[in-house]
């Protein structure tokens, strides 16, 4: 028989609902967790077939450039020795640096002159949303790649991806999966490329199956210049103008592919400073979007609930961080005023202990579930070892950390409160098991 809640104080009332509603709503993340990787085991929806191109179409690389010196020789290493017609090619460096970045950039433009242009800005008004409307009005290619700076195209990206654009003319932007130039070069990285792996092997995957709200990540990607342009092109509106973009291209009707068998890498955060830095950016970034758009999707025709139920939890991701602190802070009022007696035995017999109990199955199942998909994934296609499934207990003690400061930059988007784009240091990283590992993969 259970312990009915009017036996208590209004105080452990108090507590006892808060804290059970807290954990309900964190299940209730974890439970739409646990359908998307459902969705990714019994959906494994491959990118159609592409079609063969006989005549290659223009393209235009955007590089968008804040004071990249460490990593942006690389970058254009990669991009100029890409195995593409060169007639047919043009790399716009949007140059926004206040550091020498500028001079080496410069000497790429001298080097290759027929490829590489410069474009230099008054200011940094947009930052980086900015800076891609700058070199879109500006360039001429029918399609248009992007590039964060620390990341490096394979040579054969550009022929790999432009064919899936002429599967159909609805199709917006093909995404490519993002792999890591150093995953194992401190815990965090190592914490930090497994949830990148999770999103791209298990909800990326899941929400292309779906038909989902499609999520350009801000790199390694190809565009349609006529879905750009129709959709509204870049907005400096949130910190999140791939995610803005990608709203707006689901909203018109646009599509998207997703080809995971293409793996462009990146560098990982190396530090808990520098992911904190990143992670609060996008949960502002999310949570703006989320202010911006939630009654839009909602009364939107051409969604099914379940898309705007989806395309809702995946804008509001980061709410998590707030309901977690939240979570912490009651806490501290919860054992101070019940007995130990209480939690240990008693509370088992209290009516809302039930509920707590099932709220709390999905939160432990959930990132086992998606985690252990991602690294089964990774077994199959790259062989690693199944020793990186420790690596769950790396994210979990950063995912607390980043929780902090991310509740804080989710009440600021939705608050509406404008700040400026804070880029993520860039070092120019990479491991030996990632230098293994992309000449595997480019040996594919």
């Amino acid at each position: 028989m259970f312990l009915a809640l009017t036996q208590f104080s209004l105080v452990q009332q108090i507590l006892l609902i808060m804290t059970t509603g807290i954990t309900v709503m964190v299940g209730t993340y974890a439970v739409n967790w646990c359908i998307l990787a459902v969705i990714s085991i019994r959906k494994k929806v491959k990118p159609p077939s592409a079609p063969v191109v006989h005549e290659w179409p223009t393209v235009s690389i955007h590089l968008p450039i804040y004071n990249e010196r460490s990593v942006v020789s690389r970058l254009l290493n990669s991009c100029v020795q890409l195995d593409y017609p060169r007639e047919k090619l043009e790399i716009l460096v949007i140059d926004d640096s206040t550091d020498d970045t500028t001079e080496i950039v410069k000497a790429y433009s001298v080097r290759f002159p027929d490829l590489v242009k410069v474009i230099r800005r008054h200011s940094r008004e947009g930052f980086k949303a900015g800076a891609l409307q700058e070199a879109l009005s500006r360039s001429h290619g029918d399609f248009i790649a992007i590039f964060d700076a620390d990341y490096v195209p394979p040579r054969d990206f550009l022929r790999r991806m432009i064919p899936y654009l002429y599967v159909s003319n609805e199709i917006a932007f093909v995404q490519a999966r993002v792999g890591h130039l150093n995953s194992h070069s401190t815990w965090v990285t190592k914490a930090v490329s497994l949830a990148i792996d999770g999103f791209f092997l298990v909800e990326q995957r899941a929400r292309f199956a779906a038909n989902l709200l499609p999520h350009f990540l801000g790199t390694s990607g190809v565009f349609r210049r006529e879905a750009i342009e129709a959709a509204g092109g870049w907005s400096a509106d949130t910190l999140v103008e791939d995610l803005d973009l990608s709203i707006r291209l689901q909203l018109a009707g646009w599509k998207h592919l997703y080809v995971p068998d293409v793996v462009c890498s990146g560098e990982v955060p190396p530090t808990i400073s520098v992911f904190v830095r990143q992670q609060m950016r996008w949960a502002k970034g999310f949570s703006e979007c989320f202010r911006k758009y939630w009654r839009t999707i909602l009364y939107h025709t051409s969604l099914s609930l379940f898309q705007k139920v989806e395309c809702l939890f995946q804008l509001a991701c980061y709410f998590i961080f707030v309901l977690g602190v939240v979570g912490f802070f009651l806490e501290i009022p919860y054992y101070l005023i019940f007995p130990w007696s209480f939690l240990l035995y008693d509370y088992w017999k209290c009516s809302v202990a039930p509920v707590a109990i099932i709220a709390s199955v999905p939160i432990y199942a959930a990132p086992i579930l998606v985690y252990g998909l991602a690294i089964a994934e990774l077994r199959k296609m790259e062989k690693i070892s199944i020793r990186r499934a420790f690596h769950l207990i790396y994210l979990g003690i950063v995912g607390y950390i980043v929780s902090w400061a991310g509740a804080l930059a989710v009440i600021d988007g939705l608050m509406g409160r404008r700040s400026a784009f804070r880029r993520t240091p860039k070092y120019g990283l990479i491991d030996m098991y990632s230098r293994v590992n992309m000449k595997r993969l480019a040996g594919n």
